[in-house]
């Protein structure tokens, strides 16, 4: 199986979001072939699907996610379709020829390539679907299977990631500076991150574990220097040709490299200050600057909104995390 970089350009997608078994995908695609066809729209790309949950971790009937299909022209959505942007950003992707049900490699193998060549996923997985059962039979099935990355650990993305800077003694000049220091340190095994506490700040470890998540505020000590510190706007990687001001981001290029992750807790050591997570893109010996539990009542919104161009690469849960 050959996995490629690649980069996908800025697009509108007619979309449909769904619960239940993914034997329903071929009814919403043609329920969406069939909208667009009949506002007129011309279709530019075969359909996809972003996946919100797993089958590994939710019963058929409780997968959550969203058809889609590329088109062009001028629509506006409905109380079932909705119009949405799929903005320029990078992927791997790899081609699975046969059926559907035998995929599962293919997501178990880019995920173990997406860790050894130091990337970072940045969305969904997704399916695009190049033909149909109803066009070849399923040993000649193909499906593109898309991961939306960035890198981690090179300079890769960083040509794209900053644009504006102020002057460097206007940001860093501190008449009252702050004086942070690490409460412990990023340690990565693999797929396995832990927080390793130190000894003296230990003691305040004691009852997280009857949470399920923590907030885990870390500093981008990679990137931590007078050039990184001054940029202002950027174009972020999940969207290469658009400009943001940093604010409106979660770069790691920032005033104050403070970046922040909701991690789910797999495990606490209390005694050996050692806590066991998962869903955390901080690389190995990052330092670890606060842990937060994560409180629903305080930490969530019930309405929240993104832009649009945000829709298909962030859900509006973290589902299965």
């Amino acid at each position: 199986m050959e996995i490629k970089l690649k980069i996908v350009e800025e697009h509108q997608v007619a979309s449909i979001s769904h619960e239940g078994s993914v034997e329903d995908m071929g009814e919403i695609i043609g329920e969406l072939a069939g909208w667009i066809k009949q506002k007129g729209l011309l279709i530019t790309q075969p359909p996809f699907s972003v996946y919100y949950t797993s089958p590994t971790e939710v019963q058929p009937e409780k997968m959550k996610y969203e058809v889609g299909i590329p088109f062009q022209g001028d629509a506006y959505g409905d109380e079932r379709v909705k119009i949405k942007i799929m903005p320029k950003h990078k992927i791997l992707s790899a081609i699975h020829k046969g059926p559907y049900e035998e995929i599962g490699s293919v997501y178990a193998e880019m995920m173990q390539y997406i860790i050894e060549s130091g990337r970072e996923m940045i969305g969904a997985p997704r399916e695009v679907y190049i033909n149909t059962p109803g066009e070849v039979p399923d040993e000649e099935l193909l499906t593109e299977v898309i991961f939306p990355v960035i890198s981690l650990e090179s300079s890769e993305d960083s040509s794209n990631y900053s644009i504006l800077r102020g002057q460097p003694e206007e940001l860093t000049k501190q008449e009252n500076p702050i004086k942070i220091s690490p409460i412990g340190y990023v340690r990565k095994d693999g797929m396995k991150t832990s927080l390793e506490i130190i000894d003296k700040y230990i003691p305040g470890l004691k009852e997280l574990n009857n949470f399920s998540h923590v907030i885990v505020l870390w500093w981008a000590n990679m990137i931590d220097n007078s050039e990184h510190r001054n940029v202002l706007q950027v174009y972020p990687p999940y969207s290469l040709d658009r400009l943001t001001g940093i604010f409106a981001t979660r770069a790691e290029y920032r005033p104050n490299p403070i970046s922040i992750t909701i991690c789910k807790i797999e495990d606490l050591n209390e005694k050996e200050g050692i806590l066991h997570v998962s869903n955390l893109d901080a690389c190995d010996g990052t330092p670890i600057i606060d842990l937060k539990a994560y409180f629903p009542s305080f930490d969530r919104v019930e309405k929240p909104e993104i832009p649009r161009w945000l829709s298909f690469l962030w859900p509006d849960w973290a589902y299965g995390q």
